[in-house]
């Protein structure tokens, strides 16, 4: 199984985090590299980056993940599975990422040198995360749209597009800390997408452009044409299956 990783705020062999490192794409990385990036990347996360948000990227065979470095732990988000935000070790997300043909190794290589405990509860761990992968796998097989993580949706009219524009414009974040983002929505111009450094800096900002649609019998907005940002109520967002909360005027 091959991977194709883009490394952000990263060397290209993730023993160096800073804001200076370019996005790097390494395309065909074989498991045993991918596992190697994963632990390099746990260290990072006990070191201050200062204005860096290190991550790794990871396109896999059946769903895209992103993996970031903060507050001293690994966080692992994907776009294919609800696992946003989970609190795993490096061999736990290397595991979810590939799947169950790396489960033996990940199992046996954690048990040399630990107790019996921790190697219950390892394998308990990895058998819980093949099963989620091998339904979720499955469901993707029978059910898998020409943008996976893009459900359904329908283009909204212009009229009643505004509105909605209108009615949900604001700035929304997800927290205030390092590594956590905003997303300000502005109508009729493009959304601008912020992670924040230390002490409120904006690390990175980007644009998105953002359309009205209809998605699930709710109005959402499409963004750039790959995911959808959707509105659970009216203080809050979704996107990439991480909540944002309307900040204060």
């Amino acid at each position: 199984m091959m991977f194709t990783v883009t490394l952000h705020h990263l060397s290209p062999d993730a023993r160096q985090a800073g804001s200076t490192f370019a996005d790097t794409e390494l395309p065909e990385i074989p498991e045993k590299k991918l596992r190697a990036l994963i632990r390099a990347l746990a260290e990072r996360a006990r070191e201050n980056h200062g204005a860096a948000s290190p991550e790794l990227r990871v396109a896999a065979p059946h769903g895209q993940f992103v993996v970031q470095a903060a507050g001293g732990r690994l966080r692992i988000n994907s776009w294919t599975m609800r696992v946003g935000g989970a609190d795993l070790s490096p061999d736990q997300i290397f595991t979810l990422i590939t799947g169950s043909t790396a489960v033996a190794d990940a199992v046996a290589e954690a048990s040399v040198g630990g107790s019996a405990r921790s190697r219950r509860g390892l394998l308990l761990g990895c058998v819980i995360l093949i099963v989620a992968t091998n339904a979720i796998t499955a469901w993707m097989l029978t059910r898998r749209p020409e943008i996976p993580f893009l459900p359904a949706y329908m283009d909204l009219a212009a009229e009643p597009g505004q509105r909605f524009l209108a009615s949900v414009a604001g700035e929304y974040q997800s927290g205030t800390t390092a590594g956590a983002r905003a997303l300000v929505l502005n109508a009729g111009r493009p959304a601008r997408w912020k992670t924040f450094g230390p002490d409120g800096t904006i690390a990175e900002e980007t644009e998105i452009v953002v359309q009205p649609v209809q998605s699930r019998g709710r109005p959402a907005l499409l963004a750039d044409d790959r995911a959808l940002i959707e509105f659970p109520d009216q203080v809050s967002l979704t996107f990439y299956n991480e909540t944002y909360r309307r900040k204060a005027p």
